[in-house]
């Protein structure tokens, strides 16, 4: 005679297709899961970028600004530069140069020069303005290019792609102050 088994072994097919639709439940949790932190690593890393960009452009423009000796022309003042996008052209304490600091809007990258032949190298790309506003010894708004005392700088700048998460750029404006040595 033969004898029934009564101690099986193994899933039967439900219970296989129960599993598989728990594993697959669980990776696709998984998978959105790491796009999720994916997307916001990319955004983070694209604003320290941004951010750092920002920082090392103002901090060399104030540098600068520092050691004038004289400002040839400036922006928002009577006497404004000729060459287009030329923010302020100044001599320097520290050496003969003129140094020059341009921007444009055609191509957001903020410029610099402090050579006996300008170049206007690229400072910092991904600016979206870069303004300057001189004030009097008695802090008051001046036009007058001999009665700048103090500048102040303001660096707007975005990120060089968008944010996965939301499509659009971020964006970030930095202020600061220069003040004459003489």
């Amino acid at each position: 005679m033969l004898k029934k088994h009564s101690n099986r072994k193994g899933f039967s097919l439900v219970e296989l297709l129960i599993g598989m639709a728990i594993l697959a439940v669980v990776l696709t949790a998984t998978y959105s899961l790491f796009i999720s932190s994916n997307r916001n690593q990319i955004g983070q890393d694209l604003e320290v970028e941004m951010q750092q960009n920002a920082r090392v452009a103002a901090d060399l423009v104030v540098r600068e600004m520092r050691n004038i000796n004289a400002i040839s022309c400036m922006e928002n003042t009577t006497t404004t530069c000729g060459t287009a996008g030329d923010k302020i052209n100044f001599t320097s304490m520290a050496d003969a140069n003129t140094h020059i600091f341009a921007w444009s809007s055609t191509d957001n990258i903020l410029r610099f020069s402090n050579t006996a032949t300008p170049s206007r190298d690229p400072l910092a790309d991904n600016v979206t303005a870069f303004t300057l506003n001189g004030f009097d010894s008695s802090n008051n708004s001046t036009t007058t290019l001999a009665s700048v005392k103090r500048i102040d700088i303001t660096v707007n700048v975005r990120t060089s792609r968008t944010d996965p998460n939301t499509g659009n750029y971020r964006t970030y404006s930095i202020k600061t102050t220069a003040m004459k040595r003489n």
